[in-house]
């Protein structure tokens, strides 16, 4: 067994895995800035490309089909090739499509560009959990992540009213050149800095709740990219968080990046800068509620399930007011139901992480959590066009859209939530992590 000192060294390896934390949280935090900048830009796209609300949401999904195609092959890379090649790599596709995204002549190109963007920062948040999952032990691991995800989030933060700020002070172009740079930097601190183990660097590994050799992490021979599918879909509670995932992320992605400013502008009359700052609302509570959450699915003895079901069931109870109130809630309430729904929003994203890492073992979390993660975003890229299909129906008066529009949106948002939460109702899941029995490979 490993010295206790060893791990209160901040030389060693408690210090350095706390730098890669803070690396990889500063990529998140940009790959969460790009899932959300195109609400602060819309109406730039539109005066300048002559977009309408349909093409608005096909070249922001670009971003999430990509993004969730790139998972699985993320996955089986970061199980296989590592995480730390898997990141720098993804990093400078994304950088580059960035680039490619302020120098867009039009919408075609600026389509593009957002693909680029969603394949490269597709390669961040898997491989960072592979990485979390050797550099922490089990019991950390809830935690860890919401705290990651809050890290992450801060993006989202950032691309309501500080990126309000830039692209007013600099144009929406020069952003994201400034941005774009930034990214290629990052890419080679990763290939200096990030490490997939503690051994890697000399180290020993980190101390798990049981030995990492127990019967559960044991690795058979000859485990090929589809056996280890076939192995992770072949689980029913598998399908059960995705299947949740897919309904919650879809359309509370949907809104706080494509919408949320568009209707606090068209349906309340708010300036871009004051819709930028209720926007932050919902990554702030997001900041809040992942490490929040993590931290009590850690220690509260109600188990994941009621605390994932608790989550969705306060969020849909959010949204709600939105579509009873015809759309329109008074306005003193859209802050603190921002607030909330975010705050739960990211306590049910830390705990569908946790819940899909705790059914594997260890060699095959990043196989079981990018075949996972994809459900959201493809649902995000489904969702967007066609919310913009639902808004485009009812038409807009020059640049802004009626009420009506938008209350279609919040009907369809009520639905889906309620789905997810109906899909996580049969989760058969423990309090944490059983790692004192084989894990038996299904068979054929």
């Amino acid at each position: 067994m490993q010295p206790k000192w060893v791990w209160m060294n901040w030389s060693g390896p408690l210090g350095y895995r706390w730098t890669i934390f803070g690396l990889l949280s500063v990529i998140y935090f940009l790959a969460c800035l790009h899932r959300i900048s195109p609400t602060i830009i819309a109406r730039d796209l539109v005066l300048e490309f002559g977009a309408d609300a349909t093409s608005l949401g096909l070249m922001s999904s670009a971003y999430f089909y990509l993004y969730a195609a790139a998972q699985p092959p993320v996955g089986v890379l970061s199980d296989t090739l590592g995480p730390r090649a898997v990141i720098t790599l993804f990093a400078l596709i994304a950088g580059i499509g960035v680039l490619l995204f302020g120098f867009a002549p039009n919408m075609t190109i600026a389509t593009v560009a957002r693909a680029l963007i969603g394949v490269g920062v597709g390669g961040v948040f898997i491989p960072a959990l592979k990485i979390f999952s050797q550099w922490f032990r089990s019991s950390e691991f809830a935690a860890i992540t919401g705290i990651f995800l809050a890290s992450g989030n801060a993006g989202n933060i950032a691309a309501s009213l500080p990126l309000t700020y830039l692209v007013v002070l600099l144009g929406w172009r020069m952003s994201f050149w400034a941005i774009g740079g930034f990214t290629l930097f990052l890419v080679a601190v990763c290939w200096l800095v990030l490490r997939d183990k503690p051994e890697d660097k000399g180290w020993r590994p980190v101390e798990m709740a049981l030995p990492a050799s127990s019967a559960f992490n044991d690795q058979p021979a000859n485990i090929g990219t589809f056996k280890r599918f076939g192995i992770v879909l072949k689980k029913p509670d598998f399908w059960l968080v995705t299947g949740s995932y897919f309904f919650f992320g879809g359309p509370t992605l949907t809104f706080q990046g494509l919408w949320a400013v568009p209707y606090l502008m068209d349906v309340h009359g708010y300036s871009r800068m004051q819709a930028g700052g209720l926007l932050m609302l919902m990554p702030l509570g997001l900041v809040i509620g992942a490490p929040l959450f993590g931290f009590l699915a850690d220690r509260l003895p109600f188990g994941r399930k009621s605390i994932l079901t608790s989550a969705l069931g306060v969020a849909l109870a959010c949204w709600s007011v939105f579509l009873l109130s015809g759309g329109k809630p008074p306005a003193m309430m859209i802050a603190p139901l921002f607030l909330i729904s975010g705050a739960c929003g990211g306590g049910a994203l830390s705990l569908y992480m946790t819940i899909t890492k705790e059914l594997f073992p260890t060699w095959l979390t990043g196989t079981a959590m990018g075949l996972m993660n994809p459900a959201a975003f493809l649902a995000t890229a489904l969702f967007q066009p066609f919310s913009g299909f639902l808004m485009d129906a009812v038409g807009r008066s020059g640049t802004a859209y009626p009420l009506q529009a938008y209350h279609y949106v919040f009907i369809a948002i009520c639905l889906s939530l309620a789905l997810a939460l109906i899909v996580a109702l049969p989760l058969s899941v423990t309090r944490g992590p059983n790692r004192s029995a084989p894990f038996r490979i299904p068979k054929k």
